[in-house]
């Protein structure tokens, strides 16, 4: 009996000494989230605001934030998933369910028809891998093209924006200044500041009417649309460029299209004047041009939070999803970032406040394009970017910068499943 009794409080003693401790383990769960590519600005808005809020919503919860750039995303969120052990949630950007799609989290019954009701349809689809949620959609960006319409030839009275890409081509021509050799005033800059984009490429394949992709899953990059789209780009660029040794446009200070040196050009909504400036009763913003048998369109890039298979804490990691994708949180990111919301219940606040926000969402709405099922993004890159380079400055003929996407790309999709 005496040996019964020591036994029940030794039992009792370990009981003691353990349960504190799965009381504070419980009190401090922890989430962790990978965010990149974002403003110095809206990462303080998620450690300050958005996170602490959260935190109190959920008392014992502790977030913790992980950020990086575009430039070392691959190599990392790719380690993540190979080995199984990263964060809780992952920043995505808008072609990557095509190639972490299986192995995210199917998400799906977290959320009810009547929860995602307000989230633009094209939006949810981005965060979708084979017919099922893997996240959610956060914030998404349509890149239309910005025209400085007071800086051009015909004048502000006159101008009209170009919608093919002979035209387009022309307009460029015609507003590119050169003196001494040097350019002093660009027709255009696309959103990295240069004469090409990989991102804006596929853009003008699809506005000249092809697709990325056959029905049997190899690329199109033979097709005469890629032809089309590859020689738009040709032309546009020695339309700014006519030759190697002309000296690209100096330094500016502040936004392309408030130095009074670009007359179009692609950009990020962080990267354009503030709203308010009268700047913008000279700016026009427009689509695409569009090929010969195409059609005009804006891309539209939806970034997103997934969920990894690997992550322990779904139930949590949802909860966090729904938190920050309210139509508040929605709008709080809008002012912070100058992102288009996904959820369409914020879009009428957002164009009563300013035209330019209403001609944006009205672009997305007819024109926009999802870049999405970008199939082995991270290698498809820079292989666009070395060939296209080549194409670009006269080093390579357009046939042998087709046949050389076309071989490359097809072995890169059959050596990560995408082809049998």
């Amino acid at each position: 009996m005496k040996r019964v009794l020591n036994l029940v409080l030794v039992l009792v003693a370990v009981f003691m000494l353990v349960m504190p401790a799965m009381a504070r383990a419980a009190d401090n769960e922890s989430l962790e989230i990978y965010i990149t590519g974002l403003t110095d600005d809206t990462l303080k808005w998620f450690r300050e605001t958005a996170f602490p809020a959260f935190e109190k919503e959920n008392p014992g919860v502790k977030l913790e934030i992980i950020t990086g750039g575009w430039g070392d995303f691959d190599a990392t969120v790719a380690g993540w998933f190979a080995t199984g052990d990263g964060p809780d949630i992952v920043y995505l950007g808008s072609e990557y369910a095509a190639t972490y799609g299986k192995l995210l989290a199917d998400m799906s019954s977290y959320w009810k028809e009547e929860d995602l009701k307000a989230f633009l349809p094209a939006a949810l689809d981005t965060a979708t891998f084979d017919g099922k949620l893997r996240g959610l959609p956060l914030l998404m960006s349509p890149r239309p093209v910005f025209y400085r319409k007071d800086l051009t030839k015909a004048g502000a009275e006159k101008f009209e924006a170009p919608a093919t890409f002979k035209d387009a081509v022309a307009f460029v021509k015609e507003n590119t200044v050169i003196e001494d050799n040097a350019i002093v005033q660009q027709g255009f800059i696309d959103i990295g500041g240069g004469l090409f984009d990989a991102q804006e490429f596929i853009a003008y394949i699809w506005a000249a009417g092809g697709e990325l992709y056959n029905e049997d899953g190899t690329s199109t990059f033979d097709s005469k649309e890629t032809a089309e789209a590859l020689q738009f780009m040709y032309d546009r660029r020695r339309s700014v460029l006519p030759a190697e040794d002309v000296s690209p446009l100096g330094q500016f200070e502040g936004t392309p299209l408030a130095s009074g040196k670009i007359v179009s050009g692609i950009f990020p909504m962080w990267n354009v004047p503030p709203l308010t400036e009268k700047i913008w009763d000279d700016v026009a913003i427009e689509a695409y041009p569009a090929g010969e048998n195409g059609k005009q369109l804006v891309q539209v890039f939806t970034d997103w939070l997934s969920v990894p298979d690997y992550s322990e804490n779904k139930d949590l990691a949802a909860k966090f999803l729904t938190f920050i994708s309210t139509k508040d949180m929605a709008l709080e990111l809008n002012k912070v970032a100058g992102f288009t919301p996904v959820r369409t219940d914020a879009w009428e606040k957002i164009r009563e406040e300013s035209k330019v926000w209403d001609r944006l969402l009205q672009l997305a709405e007819e024109f926009g394009r999802g870049f999405s099922d970008i199939r082995a993004s991270a290698e498809l890159r820079p292989l666009v970017v070395e060939q296209a380079t080549l194409f670009l400055t006269d080093q390579q003929s357009l046939e042998d910068t087709q046949a050389k996407l076309k071989s490359e790309y097809d072995a890169i999709l059959k050596k990560n499943g995408y082809l049998k």
